[in-house]
């Protein structure tokens, strides 16, 4: 918001939208929760991250540790400018489709027992670790996964 107008992404044209709605410019609304204090996604993503996060504290105690999840674009633009390495360029990361997780809590790390679990188990929940995040690819993230669908 600038002004009390809202200020799309510099490359909003409309054509990719989710629900109407441009990357970051979701409206709390059309979200939903993920059982952790202020984070959301889009609806089925978050039931599919509830399921996952239930069968983790099935194996390791408590659920799933969550650092970010719906990142409005105002948040991305603050992200950016404070880690321009790493985060991506506002208006095209996942986070602003309400689509991906930074997970904490032994999932941040490589070669914990909690990252080998969600290398074996996201998947059955429509969870991918994407492969430019996987170790060797230049941008190594660990904690990040997104939602791909089931």
């Amino acid at each position: 918001m600038e002004c009390g107008n809202t200020v799309y992404p510099a490359t909003y044209d409309g054509s990719r939208s989710w629900g109407g709605y441009p990357n970051g410019l979701i409206p709390p609304s059309a979200l939903c929760p993920l059982g952790a204090a202020g984070h959301a996604l889009r609806c089925d993503a978050a039931a599919a991250y509830r399921a996952m996060s239930a069968a983790f504290a099935g194996a390791f105690g408590p659920a799933l540790c969550i650092t970010d999840s719906y990142r409005s674009y105002a948040s991305q633009v603050t992200l950016y400018g404070q880690k321009p390495a790493l985060a991506a360029v506002p208006g095209t990361s996942n986070h602003g489709w309400g689509l991906a997780v930074d997970l904490c809590g032994g999932v941040e790390s490589y070669g914990t027992a909690q990252y080998a679990w969600m290398v074996a188990n996201a998947g059955r929940f429509g969870f991918i670790h994407p492969t430019w995040a996987d170790p060797g690819n230049g941008r190594e993230e660990p904690w990040h996964w997104e939602y791909a669908g089931s």
